[in-house]
């Protein structure tokens, strides 16, 4: 099985994370005392069209920080995800999770691929949440819940950013040397992030960016990527 670069480099705690000061807004909220307060906690981790960018990977450690164990973390693929599936959801919901305060995490990946009945279904969900649950959805999508109402509003959003270049650049490097990477002479990490180089690569996308790496190394001649 072969394991992509961006996975074995896939932020797991909040340090780990670039680019992106949504992060300690994040942080601040799993710290606040009101939380799980009579009812449970649906959070939106967003952009606009910006892939690659940690929403993921920070819902995951988010759930880790709210106190619940991996085995009480479930994502889901809103790709494949029925109205049936979601009836189970909502029986899966009311038993508990395992560790200290028994709280159970349901992550929605990529949320803007729920059908119509589906987002219905999850408006209910949502307005029903057992005090111990926490839903997290992801989406690339700022209009995925126009046609139902008051689904947006059920939620409580956090907007991620396209992170800067240079910390991207920074990243890359820090990777790079850790795998033993040969960095040709004249290779600029920041020109190959901007996506200088062609245009097979993806700009800011950091997993993306990551995963291409030792391909550009490699391939890289000396033009192409210029200093920016």
């Amino acid at each position: 099985m072969i394991v992509m670069l961006s996975e074995r480099f896939r932020p797991k705690n909040w340090d780990d994370f670039v680019g992106q000061p949504v992060i300690d807004e994040i942080r601040e909220a799993c710290g606040n005392p009101w939380l799980f307060d009579g009812c449970g906690e649906r959070w939106l981790f967003e952009s606009d069209g910006i892939a690659g960018c940690g929403k993921t990977s920070a819902a995951f450690v988010a759930a880790r920080a709210l106190g619940c164990s991996d085995f009480a973390i479930e994502r889901i693929d809103s790709r494949a995800c029925t109205v049936a599936d979601l009836r189970e959801l909502a029986t899966s919901m009311r038993f508990y999770g395992f560790g200290g305060n028994a709280r159970k995490c349901y992550i929605i990946d990529e949320i803007q691929h729920l059908n119509k009945d589906c987002l219905r279904m999850l408006l209910g969900l949502l307005e029903n949440l057992p005090s111990h649950v926490i839903v997290i959805g992801t989406t690339t999508s700022t209009t995925w819940a126009d046609d139902v109402d008051g689904l947006y509003s059920r939620w409580r959003r956090f907007r991620f950013r396209k992170p800067a270049a240079p910390e991207v650049a920074d990243l890359l490097e820090r990777i790079a040397r850790e795998v033993s990477l040969t960095i040709p002479a004249g290779f600029r990490f920041i020109s190959y992030v901007q996506g200088k180089c062609g245009p097979e690569l993806s700009g800011n996308n950091i997993r993306d960016c990551i995963d291409q790496l030792p391909d550009a190394l490699r391939r890289y001649k000396g033009c192409g990527i210029r200093a920016a």
